[in-house]
């Protein structure tokens, strides 16, 4: 018998909400169970890097080069240091569960990767018991923190970046398996739809939009956001807004002020497990035509066709940290996303799919709500969500696009350990 236990730890919704596709696509054979860590201090920290103009530039200058490898050293290290948390947590795991041979433990974050990683050995000396720790990385980021010592399987979102934490590994003597698989996205995303449906909309001159705004776990631009859909509001009615924002200190003077205005619907969830769930509803219940987010993992839902649930176009604010702009340069390899909006998507046939997934939004939200009208009025979201709608042949030849990243992750796996 094999049992899995999935980690994570909600610094951000992203390593959560991974964590939940990954749940909900499991093998049916398998017992499981979740493994969670709040960290209130970690969350802090993201918010403040995230908000703080200085702040921003030293957490940024810290994520690239001499300066990442300093950094990396010195939290790899304080994570094992403080993995004794981790350790009993798995040993009355382990305690619990005797009739179990194997355990799989699936991380979703870095942190508690590193720290199982350094007890792994020792809990299987122990206990007889064979662990296995598999990591899904949830960004298409090759930052050295996601090389991890002791993991028996490394899930990357591409090519380029499999290729570079390899390398890094490589240089340090550890022993590391990657594949690539499309990014896993969770099963209500990947349902089809009418083909046409949401590209009918677009083509009507009075049929209602429905435009999702998830904010961040960080509550990060949300000045931005309440000026875009001001703006956006003032000059269209089509547009229906569906904000999904935790109750908190941070978001309750957003949460009134969106409150006033028309054609806003508010979703409020008191913790990262309910917003999740919220967000998922969202979708199910409803047509999502468009959603404006930041480029973090929710960018990777422009890697599915606009006739899936999940594929409503993605216009994209400002990326905050490295990894936004990795995710961001993920699609413009792709040829999901242009590099400008203002040129090409790629310069040769084979590399550009026949249409955008996704476009990056103007830092003036004035002029970000001005492009939106436009794009509605030439006709561009018309096309970007057109039936129509094929990926580049070198997209397709690389694996890394489409909707059956959660059930690769599994076959992949199953494949490695049996």
């Amino acid at each position: 018998m094999k049992l899995l236990v999935f980690t994570y730890a909600p610094a951000g919704l992203g390593h959560l909400r991974v964590t939940d596709a990954l749940v909900d696509s499991r093998p049916k054979n398998f017992s499981y169970l979740m493994l969670g860590s709040y960290d209130k201090f970690i969350t802090n920290f993201h918010r403040f890097f995230s908000v703080n103009p200085i702040a921003k530039w030293i957490f940024t200058i810290s994520q690239y080069g001499l300066s990442e490898d300093i950094v990396t050293h010195i939290y790899r290290g304080i994570l094992v240091l403080t993995s004794g948390a981790i350790y009993k947590q798995m040993k009355g795991i382990i305690e619990e569960n005797q009739d179990v041979k194997e355990i799989w433990v699936v991380a979703t974050h870095f942190g508690m990767a590193h720290q199982l990683g350094a007890v792994k050995e020792r809990l299987m000396k122990e206990t007889g018991k064979i662990i296995r720790l598999i990591v899904q990385v949830t960004d298409d980021t090759s930052q050295h923190i996601w090389c991890i010592r002791g993991a028996d399987l490394t899930f990357v979102p591409s090519l380029f970046t499999k290729n570079k934490l390899e390398k890094y590994a490589n240089r340090l003597k550890m022993n590391l398996n990657f594949e690539v698989i499309p990014y896993p996205l969770c099963p209500v995303l990947t349902n089809n739809i009418d083909k046409v449906a949401r590209n009918m909309t677009f083509l009507s001159n009075d049929q209602q939009i429905n435009v999702a705004v998830p904010i961040s776990g960080a509550s990060v631009g949300l000045s931005y956001i309440a000026k875009l859909i001001s703006f956006v509001a003032k000059k269209s009615d089509r547009f229906k807004f569906w904000v999904l924002v935790k109750s908190s200190v941070y978001t309750d003077m957003f949460v009134r002020s969106l409150a006033k205005m028309p054609n806003v619907n508010l979703i409020t969830g008191r913790n990262d497990n309910e917003m999740i769930s919220l967000y998922e509803l969202l979708y199910q219940e409803n047509l999502i035509h468009i959603e404006i987010t930041k480029p973090s993992e929710q960018s990777f839902k422009a890697i599915l066709p606009p006739f899936l649930t999940g594929g409503s176009i993605m216009l994209f604010t400002s990326p905050v940290g490295r990894q936004e702009f990795e995710n961001i340069e993920f699609l413009v390899r792709q040829g999901l996303m242009p590099k400008s909006n203002y040129g090409e998507v790629n310069k040769t046939k084979e590399e550009v799919s026949s249409y955008p997934r996704a476009i990056r939004l103007s830092k003036d939200p004035n002029i970000a709500a001005n492009f939106i009208l436009w794009a509605l009025d030439t006709g561009l979201f018309a096309r970007m969500s057109g039936p129509e709608f094929k990926f580049s042949i070198q997209a397709e030849s690389m694996g890394e696009v489409g909707p059956n990243g959660a059930r690769d992750f599994w076959k992949v796996a199953e494949k490695y350990f049996g």
